[in-house]
């Protein structure tokens, strides 16, 4: 008689996918994923997902009218000047262009043209506490039945929907902050004005993240549901959101 099969790990593919792993690592991962169907199948949602992200957050085009305004504003006036001090315009003129197209990268650009970075070690009430401290603002506010159960079908390889919720217990939106995995997916809400946050990931995810610390005031509860698990960390001594959460099919696009 056969014994257990044994099951892959995938405790370091954050970490291979990261390119953060030693040579001799990245090689063993390597040779790991290869001999497991269910490692390539998560390296290749994975991929999958940060596709979808780099498309989600890819540089938005600056407008014409600024780009035509700063190349005129960069463009080198042809002036009679003595020749001693035709290198310091030159010099000034460079200085200024360089300001100046590095204010447009930042604005238009920066960090939008790649996946978000994710600290495995980052705990959840940190994360909780920087979302407050930053007005508690989702990524998006996703109204729609249909993105909202395409966001986890396509993130954790699983749909849910929201039921509807009692007065004084409303959704604000969905983000990604990271939490369990860098493709955790966070669910802001407020009960009763209070700031609550909701980590969906799947089980084979799960860190089993510690206990906030007392003078935080939160507290953390889990739940499983199907091959999802679910973190709620509130201010409130009881979870008040992730019983809504409920496994579901993608339902139609609105026409």
């Amino acid at each position: 008689m056969t014994g257990p099969t044994e099951q892959p790990d995938s405790s370091k593919l954050d970490a291979y996918l990261d390119g953060a792993l030693a040579d001799d690592q990245r090689d063993a991962m390597a040779r790991e994923i290869q001999a497991s169907r269910e490692l390539q199948a998560e390296v290749e949602l994975q991929g999958r997902i940060d596709a979808s992200l780099r498309r989600t957050f890819a540089p938005s085009q600056p407008p014409a009218e600024l780009l035509s305004k700063l190349r005129d504003a960069a463009s080198v006036q042809q002036v009679v000047i003595q020749p001693r001090r035709r290198w310091l315009q030159i010099a000034a003129v460079a200085v200024a262009a360089a300001i100046v197209w590095g204010v447009v990268g930042w604005q238009f650009f920066g960090g939008r043209g790649k996946t978000p970075n994710y600290d495995p070690n980052t705990p959840l009430e940190t994360i909780y506490a920087t979302s407050v401290d930053d007005g508690f603002k989702p990524r998006w506010v996703c109204d729609d039945p249909h993105e909202f159960a395409s966001t986890f079908q396509t993130r954790q390889g699983q749909a849910l929907l929201l039921a509807d919720m009692p007065p004084g217990t409303k959704m604000a939106g969905l983000a990604y902050f990271g939490g369990l995995s860098r493709y955790t997916t966070a669910m802001l809400a407020r009960v009763n004005g209070k700031p609550v946050l909701v980590f969906v990931d799947k089980a084979s995810a799960d860190t089993h993240p510690a206990e906030p610390s007392a003078k935080s005031g939160l507290h953390l509860f889990r739940k499983e549901l199907g091959p999802l698990v679910i973190y709620e960390l509130t201010p409130l001594d009881h979870p008040s959101v992730m019983d809504y959460l409920y496994l579901s099919e993608v339902p139609p696009a609105k026409e």
